[in-house]
């Protein structure tokens, strides 16, 4: 009896875990926000896997020449817009930072792409624009 109701307990269990209830997909905006929000507290290996596969090493580059020298204090997700079969968005983002030497604070919107592979959202950037190009 004890072995009936302990598989009657874990066969919800188990199907609320296959079905992803607590890894739920995110949404573009929510998978943006955690990768800002890495970026912000310099956590750039974190950061790394909300990149597309393809633009990985630009992603590295970016890093390595900025590593030690940005500090994002701010970000707010302006705007998510979605193309015609929604696989593909483009996120503008409000960022706030300062560039070592400098303590001025600036503000930038990038406007970044993100695509849907998987049922996860990746970032489709080069890299080369708003905080990314300094």
């Amino acid at each position: 009896m004890k072995k009936l109701v302990l598989i009657v307990l874990l066969i919800p269990l188990v199907g609320c875990l296959t079905a992803g209830m607590w890894g739920k997909k995110k949404s573009p905006a929510e998978t943006a926000s955690l990768y800002y929000k890495f970026l912000m507290w310099k956590y750039y290996d974190r950061a790394s896997q909300f990149v597309d596969h393809e633009k990985r090493y630009d992603y590295d580059d970016f890093v390595s020449r900025n590593e030690e020298k940005l500090n994002i204090t701010a970000y707010e997700l302006k705007e998510v817009i979605y193309n015609d079969d929604q696989s593909e968005c483009t996120i503008n983002v409000l960022i706030r930072y300062y560039r070592y030497p400098s303590v001025s604070e600036k503000s930038v919107i990038t406007e970044d792409t993100w695509i849907l592979k998987e049922k996860n959202w990746f970032i489709l950037s080069d890299f080369k624009d708003g905080i990314y190009n300094q």
